[in-house]
């Protein structure tokens, strides 16, 4: 499972670990989802960002003396 499913679990479980009413509940999902996105946006951009670190560099020669 991704960081950012298993954070925005904990998230989720902290907000409505009390009794909310309705309206309560529908701000918190919306938090909880905005939570949830940012953190998978952040997951996606580090997954990429290592992709291309592993990646050799173009250009570059093995050749040593």
């Amino acid at each position: 499972m991704a960081i950012s499913n298993e954070l925005s679990s904990d998230v989720a479980v902290a907000l409505l670990a009390n009794e909310k009413s309705p309206q309560e509940l529908k701000k918190l999902k919306d938090i909880i989802l905005e939570v949830h996105t940012a953190l998978q946006k952040m997951s996606e951009e580090t997954r990429a960002y290592r992709s291309e670190k592993k990646k050799p560099q173009e250009g570059k020669k093995g050749t040593s003396a």
